[in-house]
């Protein structure tokens, strides 16, 4: 087996173990919180954040702003977070996480943002930079033309 065989395999098993790492966190949060890992980081961000709007909580994510808005419907829906609506733009609506929003924020495994998430904030510049552009050379030889995957949680396991 030549020496590029042997990096193919490393770097597909490193792969698995990114994905199977980032999917364990969300099967634990899921089963301690009854939460998505996605819900549970927006829920941390809108309670770090008292008052945030959508949008500025989207783009915190890197998620669509609708994607976003669905969401918070269902985290809504739960009790956890409440909107208000401005008394003086009616348009903008500010986010804040309920006492029962805080109360299963502090019963939550850490971290709340995600392994992802924790583990990038972690690496220094200059690893980054070359994740980043390593990244951004395998995406392109994927061939994948769904660019707003780029916009969407990973699904929950």
């Amino acid at each position: 087996m030549g020496d590029r065989s042997i990096k193919e395999q490393a770097i597909t098993q490193q792969l698995r173990i990114v994905y199977k790492a980032v999917q364990s966190h969300s099967k634990r949060v899921e089963k301690v919180c009854g939460l998505s890992s996605a819900k549970l980081w927006m829920l941390h961000e809108v309670a770090q954040n008292p008052g945030i709007r959508v949008s500025e909580l989207a783009k915190l994510l890197s998620i669509h702003p609708s994607t976003c808005s669905n969401m918070l419907d269902k985290i809504e829906a739960s009790g956890l977070i409440y909107r208000d609506r401005s008394k003086t733009d009616q348009r903008t609506v500010h986010l804040f996480t309920t006492d029962s929003g805080k109360q299963l924020l502090d019963a939550a495994p850490s971290p709340p943002q995600g392994k992802l998430s924790s583990t990038l904030e972690k690496l220094s510049e200059d690893q980054l930079t070359r994740l980043e552009i390593s990244l951004n050379d395998f995406i392109e030889a994927l061939h994948f033309a769904d660019v707003s995957a780029a916009l969407t949680p990973i699904p929950e396991a």
